[in-house]
């Protein structure tokens, strides 16, 4: 058998680098704001929070009984490619990730206030490209999709209502990139973010194109499975909506029902890979994921 070896940097006893840890737990909560994570862990029990001198946050503890971990990957695709790879190489055994995020909308049904689950990305960005180009794929695991759809409407989000699936858009510039009004390239940048939308793109973020990656390339390195999948918050429309302010209110409920899709996602997940009983329907889930309407009827109504 190949031995691969590990690719990151190690401080001098033996600690990820940059997230100042040597263990992690295989179940995984991700967000760009350490402030998030720290949200977290009022939901587990013996939680244990780490703060470097870099404040990329790791929190430890458990979640009726599942050990989790949560860590900040800070803003944008080249941050996050730093830190992900510590985690994928620190924790042992299978490993799901989830990324919980927020986007700005590029559909007019995909209102502020919704959820949108990632089946795939448009890779607009250049840190992916250094380990592969960018005809390569980035999706998310099939088989997380309609676990996470089915936590989602458990928590009161209804497919075709409020929570869509599908393919976003990651970047790597936050202001000219999403409001290509003002970028020097306007013409450019607005031909290319609408060609994005007229194709379905359903939102825009900046990290989980990274996680597709690293996905697939550490999966060649380990013996155990990787998944990784993305839940997004809307807080902002689609540019030919008119622009709509999310009250703290609505980002603290929103804050509050992420975490919480995230860790039933990550504990339905342990329970079907035990071969355990869960309280979640996936037929009925795949079935309402087939009866959304078609983009052209809800451009449309």
């Amino acid at each position: 058998m190949v031995k691969f070896e590990n690719i990151t940097f190690r401080t001098a006893d033996g600690k990820a680098y940059h997230l100042e840890i040597d263990r992690i737990n295989p179940n995984i909560l991700t967000a760009g704001s350490p402030g998030r994570i720290l949200k977290m862990v009022e939901y587990l029990k013996d939680a244990e929070i780490i703060e470097g001198d870099r404040k990329m946050t790791v929190v430890h503890g458990k979640y009726q009984g599942l050990p989790v971990s949560a860590f900040a990957t800070g803003m944008g695709p080249a941050s996050t490619a730093v830190v992900l790879p510590e985690a994928l190489e620190v924790a042992e055994g299978p490993i799901t990730m989830l990324r919980l995020g927020t986007s700005g909308s590029l559909q007019p049904f995909v209102k502020v206030g919704h959820m949108v689950i990632s089946s795939g990305v448009v890779r607009d960005e250049m840190a992916t490209r250094a380990a592969v180009g960018p005809e390569y794929p980035a999706v998310a695991d099939p088989a997380l999709v309609p676990i996470m759809a089915a936590a989602a409407e458990k928590h009161g989000y209804r497919l075709g209502e409020k929570l869509w699936v599908g393919i976003i858009h990651a970047k790597d510039d936050l202001y000219f990139v999403e409001t290509p009004q003002f970028s020097p390239s306007t013409e450019l940048m607005t031909a290319k973010l609408a060609s994005y939308r007229r194709m379905g793109v359903l939102a825009s973020e900046m990290e989980f194109s990274v996680y597709c990656i690293m996905r697939d390339f550490y999966e060649g390195r380990r013996d155990d499975r990787v998944m990784v999948g993305n839940l997004l918050a809307v807080i902002a429309s689609a540019p030919e909506v008119e622009a709509i302010t999310v009250s703290k209110e609505d980002k603290k409920r929103m804050e509050h029902d992420m975490i919480k899709i995230g860790l039933d996602t990550l504990l339905l997940v342990n329970r079907l890979r035990e071969g355990k009983s869960v309280d979640i329907d996936i037929d009925q889930v795949v079935r309402g994921m087939m009866l959304v309407p078609p983009r052209g009827k809800l451009l449309r109504s």
